[in-house]
């Protein structure tokens, strides 16, 4: 074997080695972790700081508070699963069937509940409503601030006549 050939299998090994590499790496380093609500709560918030995170739970029934704010829609809400609750932040638009025992999946992160108290009282402020005023460390030290909300299908669906086309026709 000439010394070119030994060279172009050792640049081919290397090269295919670190794209490997860089693809386990990227996979792993922004991974989005799905946590119900009471699971979140129970592994503790140190587990979870500074990762994006997908937060599932039901929204509590009385605890949308939204305003406009300079030309902004900001919201919070307390999403519940298994009596455990987290309050959630989020600015921007809403999913159409967002609204109070909504099944809702937040994506965003952790946050200190100090850091948001100042758009809490904004948002009461510009807005007064039932719910005011918010202590976002009313519940725990920690609230999760969402970049994204998914609410999933109402339960108004559930048994609705299929539209489906049927198999069976010719």
């Amino acid at each position: 074997m000439t010394s070119a050939t030994l060279g172009k299998i050792v640049l081919t090994c290397a090269v295919v080695l670190g794209g490997g590499g860089f693809l386990v790496y990227s996979a792993f380093g922004d991974t989005e972790h799905y946590r119900m609500v009471h699971d979140l709560i129970h592994d503790g918030f140190d587990k979870w700081h500074d990762k994006e995170l997908k937060v599932h739970g039901n929204v509590v029934p009385g605890s949308i508070i939204e305003a406009v704010v300079d030309q902004e829609t900001e919201r919070t809400f307390v999403l519940e699963r298994e009596g455990k609750r987290i309050r959630v932040f989020s600015k921007g638009p809403k999913p159409d069937t967002f609204k109070d025992l909504a099944d809702v999946i937040a994506t965003g992160r952790l946050a200190p509940a100090g850091n948001l108290q100042a758009t809490a009282d904004t948002m009461c402020k510009v807005k007064p409503q039932p719910g005011c005023p918010v202590r976002s460390d009313a519940e725990q030290t920690m609230v999760f601030e969402a970049t994204d909300l998914t609410a999933k299908c109402p339960s108004k669906y559930d048994g609705a006549p299929s539209i489906k086309l049927d198999p069976q026709f010719h």
